[in-house]
């Protein structure tokens, strides 16, 4: 019975998990909706998204209370109760972000 007690708990807290921002990966977004954009926009599209990424990044890392280990295995990180997650705005900013770079690069617009 005490098997089954513990599969539980472990399964609880792995169910509650929240990334790092960091380890969060991108969402495909297209850059053709950055194509008819001049290099000025795209820079400054650019540093807003970048920011705005910063900021979501913070917000998911203050989610993060704790890492959960047993007997060496890592089980992930723990998120507050009430956490708010922003796993899908990093990954969507994350996404623009890569859409902007390849449309700044095709218009040969410098970094």
């Amino acid at each position: 019975m005490r098997i089954p007690v513990t599969i539980l708990a472990l399964s609880l807290l792995a169910a509650g998990c929240t990334q790092r921002a960091d380890s969060i990966g991108a969402m495909p977004v297209s850059p053709s909706q950055y194509a008819g954009a001049s290099c000025q926009q795209l820079s400054d599209q650019m540093e807003t998204e970048n920011n705005r990424l910063k900021e979501l990044a913070r917000l998911q890392d203050e989610e993060i209370v704790g890492d959960f280990r047993v007997m060496g295995a890592d089980l992930g990180s723990v998120a507050a109760e009430g956490a708010g997650n922003q796993q899908a705005a990093i990954a969507y900013s994350k996404g623009k972000i890569n859409a902007i770079d390849i449309a700044m690069r095709r218009q040969g617009c410098a970094m």
